[in-house]
């Protein structure tokens, strides 16, 4: 009952703010003033936003591309600065993220994704040594849920393509690529006080689960997925939906038993891209958290290989990984125990393309259909080869693994 009188308060204050910004157009005049969506901006505040430190920079004009909607709505930015701007080397192309209408608005806050994605560009961002879009300006307001986000866009600025599950077939190497990438971002914060260094915002991997629990429901919503993706998901496991939701939230408290670190939380296809020189970065950092390793590790090699190439290539895999993680100085599990831990945590993965799957009817189609089946084709068949019910529920359940 409390969670849906939360749930009610939350969407009639979000209407009450997207109906009031329609009628009332505002304007942002300082920072503190989060604009509703790029329609909002002006050469004014955007020269606040992009020429700090910059003496007499300014914006001209800007332009801004087409939109396209998903869990947030995104639209290219390209900036016109005057003499000084330009020899200063600002960045002209950018890219921007936000929340401007209502159920992408609702969906963003009673899940967190705008609070959590803006703090993380606005204080984790300029530490990352890993690939990564240039945070230009980053806010979220509390009170009527809106975020904007400006970063450069990769695309212009460092050659950048993108692909997604069904365009990106990685080779061997590249599979590795994303291996090292994940090692070096996650040994950068190896069991780092993360938390008291940048705020309570960041929860765990049990806590962010916990959290959707409550405001969407995601039992029912992982319930309804299995029915909606019964023809690509293995019988077996099909027989056993009911003890998913469970199994879940305790591979997510094993999750949370070892060394913490940063997670990134939803590394599928569609969130990498290759620069122009075969460098791959990350960017969608709306699910990100504090937890065990393993969660972005299975999460990656479940929807980045075929089944036939994880298959054959998962145990070397996770195996470089950490061999990259004892370079860097981190304290590793031995073999049988890291991969006890990739097969606990593959449930992560599977619930991320369910709950998509499993959407309510009112929330926005997060991914296309096909992307999203065949994402809970490979996430399945990856739970169901590896018994990762089994490696939770089974004899090796109360054992508390390094990272898992």
């Amino acid at each position: 009952m409390r969670a849906r009188l939360a749930r009610a308060e939350l969407t009639g204050r979000i209407a009450y703010h997207v109906a009031k910004e329609r009628i009332t157009n505002p304007r942002p005049v300082t920072l503190r003033d989060v604009p509703p969506t790029p329609e909002h901006l002006t050469n004014e505040w955007l020269t606040l936003a992009l020429c700090r430190g910059i003496p007499g920079a300014k914006v001209l004009e800007y332009e801004l591309g087409p939109r396209t909607d998903g869990t947030s709505s995104r639209r290219t930015l390209r900036v016109t600065f005057n003499d000084a701007g330009r020899e200063a080397g600002l960045t002209e192309w950018l890219f921007t993220k936000s929340g401007p209408g209502f159920m992408t608005r609702l969906v963003s806050a009673a899940v967190g994704l705008g609070a959590i994605e803006s703090a993380f560009y606005a204080q984790l961002r300029p530490e990352l040594v890993i690939e990564a879009p240039t945070t230009q300006y980053s806010a979220y307001d509390p009170v009527t849920k809106r975020q904007l986000l400006i970063v450069d866009n990769v695309s212009r600025t460092r050659g950048a393509h993108f692909g997604n599950i069904l365009t990106r077939q990685l080779e061997r190497e590249q599979a590795e690529q994303v291996i090292d990438t994940l090692a070096a971002l996650h040994a950068q914060f190896w069991n780092t006080s993360l938390r008291k260094r940048f705020g309570h915002w960041l929860l765990d991997s049990y806590e962010w689960m916990a959290r959707l629990n409550t405001t969407i429901n995601a039992p029912a919503r992982i319930l309804v997925g299995f029915e909606r993706a019964r023809e690509v998901i293995p019988t077996r496991l099909y027989r056993r939906s009911k003890e998913v939701p469970a199994a879940l939230m305790r591979s997510l408290k094993i999750n949370i038993a070892g060394p913490q670190t940063l997670l990134h939380g939803d590394v599928h296809p569609g969130n990498w891209y290759v620069t122009g020189d075969n460098r791959m970065g990350l960017y969608d950092w709306q699910c990100v958290v504090c937890g065990g390793w393993a969660r972005d590790i299975a999460y990656a090699l479940s929807t980045h290989l075929t089944v036939e190439n994880r298959r054959a290539w998962e145990r070397d895999l996770v195996a470089r990984y950490c061999d990259r993680l004892a370079e860097a100085g981190c304290q590793v599990p031995n073999a049988a125990e890291s991969f006890l831990a990739y097969r606990q945590q593959m449930l992560h993965a599977m619930f991320m393309w369910l709950v998509t799957i499993g959407r309510y009817a009112l929330q926005p189609e997060m991914q296309p259909k096909d992307v999203t089946l065949e994402s809970v084709r490979r996430t399945c068949r990856a739970a169901a080869d590896l018994d990762s019910l089994e490696a939770i529920t089974g004899p090796d359940r109360d054992r508390v693994l390094p990272g898992g």
